[in-house]
């Protein structure tokens, strides 16, 4: 079973925490969720410890998320955090990164954003254990080096001696500070330079690993036997990160062995020169002779072996069964199975085994040939789970995934876009596409130009949906082996353009009534009333006149914010201080100062942009003092992420900030009301936010934010 995974869940809503938990566990049955109702509670829950990681809300009394996750880190090093808040903002998302979360989620509606927080957790947690294992292992590695029974020696590139423990320096006689930087010809006597040479290049062109027995000479000259294991020790990317050589007096084993290695020489040259590993037990299970390829790739040296059980180091066998298999063996019958062998560091690896029974100079022996199949195992099982993956994202991928052969029979029918259709996955397999969609025009042809080797995307109604379909040939030998393609279900999306495009139309019907049919008798009556007052000289006619001229007003603003309020043509990169000082030349501005305060760059519609500012600048200079004297003063805002148009006039009172975005609303007689409503048209049209508040120097101060800036 996989282990499980303990979640300390703080939030202030003892409710949400609760169901929040309750759907976790359900997502994933590894989980085991507690809650906590503040950073104190959760800070003593994890101090008891066990727990695998917290999910912190943001907003909380006493301490707030950020704050919490900063006394986690000092007390609990990089336990996995993550950051689930209802109250996101790119200024809390940052501030939380820089205090070390290790992820970050926002709360939304629905039950799905826990499959989200699962498997966020769920990562989290993997690489969190992951790292520790890592540490663990590499001080493993440490204290095998410190503690080793064998001499160990680490060399550097140069293959001088980097680092040496005490049980080395014993066999050898030296002092630390005697062979540290010193080669390895240091320590081999001049008769075998040229031998252990050739094993030192092959080690470090092969990147391998090398068992080699030679003399070495003691600081008194003596000459000793040492049993080297070496090995170079790669990462990922096949470079060499380290070499290692373990090694062991053999002095006195190797002057018993002289006169058996003369007498099995021919034996002893497959044996010992095998690349596979390679033992000899007796009926009892006892090893009698491993070979060096199984003392290199299970780490113990050749009198460690001698005499172990089989059943010690391959784990997968137990005695009674084994004994079993022999019982039923005759000499010379052979046996293949599979196994898993113990290394002496307790690590372990599969092996393919070859057991055969012989008769040796009277013993009766096994012969056991093995080899690593590490690599085949770890092939099969990423080929495994790559198409366990595959089934998962073909299944549920929300479109429909089909494959034709060159029949145009489905070999394939996936995808939750099959519901649809009215069909289960797989359900069409084996069934001629030609003769299901026979009374489907299109999609025959699409089929058929697919099957002939051409690359197909089109829109093909099929039943009463619309599907976006594309069709790709496989070639094998100059001929369409199959066509495989994808079908997404774009009916939702046609009906959502055909209702814009009536929408449209209905603006436009409703511009063209505006323009022509109010435009034309305003028109009429402002040329009525020029011969009227060539007939009469009365107060009258400058009330009329003023009033048309107030219809034409209110007709070109309504026109406008009908026409360019919620649209955005082509987006283009803007430089802000440029487009304020262009739209300033277009406003009457006879004794108005412009203070520009910004170097931002936005992505935006400039025509539209010309817009927005000219009505916010035309606003400040109207309504910001009585005689013309105002200061306008365009700027970054603080975050960064936005701008601001204010004056130092008289401000606009807070109960009408929100009105003031109304169509029609103005505080001047004379205005249309319609500028400041065209503002908020096009910033919203960009997906960006406006609001106005009390400027620095007491007047209005418009803020336009969540503006796409080019950093």
């Amino acid at each position: 079973m996989e282990p499980s995974i303990r979640v300390l869940h703080v939030d202030d809503d003892p409710e949400f925490a609760e169901l929040a938990g309750e759907f976790l566990e359900r997502e994933d049955e590894r989980f085991d969720v507690e809650t906590a109702t503040s950073a104190a509670a959760g800070l003593d829950r994890l101090d008891a410890g066990g727990i695998d990681c917290v999910v912190s809300d943001y907003d909380m009394p006493g301490r707030n998320g950020i704050e919490f996750l900063a006394a986690v880190r000092e007390r609990h090093g990089d336990l996995p955090f993550v950051l689930f808040t209802g109250k996101g903002s790119e200024e809390i998302a940052s501030e939380a990164i820089s205090a070390g979360v290790t992820d970050y989620l926002e709360k939304s509606s629905g039950t799905s954003q826990y499959t989200v927080l699962a498997n966020r957790i769920a990562n989290a947690v993997e690489q969190y254990r992951s790292r520790r294992e890592l540490e663990a292992s590499r001080e493993r590695l440490s204290l095998f080096f410190e503690q080793s029974p064998l001499g160990v020696i680490e060399w550097n590139d140069d293959f001088e001696v980097a680092r040496v423990n005490d049980a080395a320096l014993e066999i050898l006689g030296y002092d630390a500070e005697e062979l540290l930087g010193k080669s390895w010809e240091w320590i081999v006597p001049e008769s075998e330079t040229e031998r252990v040479g050739e094993v030192v290049e092959s080690l470090l062109s092969d990147r391998g690993g090398y068992r080699s027995v030679n003399e070495n000479v003691r600081p008194d000259g003596e000459r000793i036997v040492c049993e080297w294991y070496n090995r170079v020790v790669t990462d990922d990317d096949g470079d060499a990160v380290a070499v290692f050589s373990q090694f062991q007096d053999v002095t006195e084993r190797e002057r018993r062995a002289t006169q058996l290695r003369r007498s099995r020489a021919r034996l002893e040259a497959l044996f010992e020169n095998s690349p596979d590993m390679i033992n000899v037990h007796d009926t009892e299970g006892n090893i009698v002779d491993p070979n060096p390829r199984l003392c290199e790739e299970t780490g113990y040296d050749a009198d460690e072996l001698t005499g172990m059980k089989v059943w010690e180091l391959d784990e997968s066998v137990e005695a009674d069964e084994v004994r079993a298999v022999w019982e039923r063996m005759d000499v010379g019958d052979r046996r293949r199975f599979e196994g898993v062998y113990r290394r002496r560091d307790g690590s372990t690896f599969p092996v393919a085994i070859h057991l055969r029974r012989l008769d040796l100079e009277g013993d009766e022996r096994f012969v056991v040939i093995s080899r690593d199949i590490s690599a085949r195992k770890e092939y099969e099982r990423d080929l495994r789970e790559t198409k366990e993956r595959l089934d998962t994202v073909v299944s549920n991928v929300p479109v429909v995934l089909f494959a034709l052969d060159a029949d145009g029979t489905f070999t394939l029918s996936e995808g939750r876009g099959l519901e649809t259709l009215g069909l289960e996955p797989g359900e069409v397999v084996g069934e001629s596409a030609l003769d299901r969609y026979a009374d489907q025009p299109d999609v025959i042809d699409a089929i058929e130009r697919a099957l002939d080797g051409e690359v197909v995307t089109m829109v093909q109604k099929i039943g009463e949906r619309f599907f976006e379909t594309a069709y790709q040939p496989i070639v094998d030998d100059g001929a369409v082996s199959e066509v495989i393609g994808i079908a997404v279900d774009i009916t939702e999306r046609r009906r959502r353009e055909a209702e814009l495009r009536r929408q449209n139309e209905r603006l436009e019907e409703f511009v063209g009534v505006v323009s022509h049919d109010l435009q034309n008798p305003l028109n009429v009556a402002e040329g009525r009333l020029e011969l009227a007052r060539e007939e009469s000289d009365s107060d009258h006619l400058d009330d009329a006149a003023r009033a048309l001229g107030r219809m034409d007003e209110l007709i070109t603003d309504l026109l406008r914010l009908a026409r360019e309020g919620k649209r955005v043509n082509e987006i283009e990169s803007v430089a802000l201080a440029d487009l304020v000082a262009d739209c300033w030349h277009h406003v009457e501005t006879p004794a108005a100062d412009l203070v520009v305060e910004t170097e931002l760059t936005l992505r935006g519609d400039p025509g539209r942009l010309r817009h927005l500012l000219t009505n916010l600048l035309r606003n400040a200079v109207e309504h910001g003092s009585t005689d013309d004297d105002v200061t306008v003063t365009v700027g970054t805002l603080d975050d960064g992420q936005g701008f601001f148009v204010a004056d130092d006039g008289p401000g606009i009172p807070e109960a009408k900030h929100e009105r003031v975005f109304e169509s029609g609303y103005s505080t001047d007689e004379d205005g249309t009301g319609f500028g400041l409503a065209i503002a908020k048209e096009v910033a919203e049209a960009h997906g960006w936010s406006i609001r106005v508040t009390e400027g620095a120097a007491g007047g209005a101060r418009f803020e336009i934010t969540d503006v796409d800036v080019v950093e």
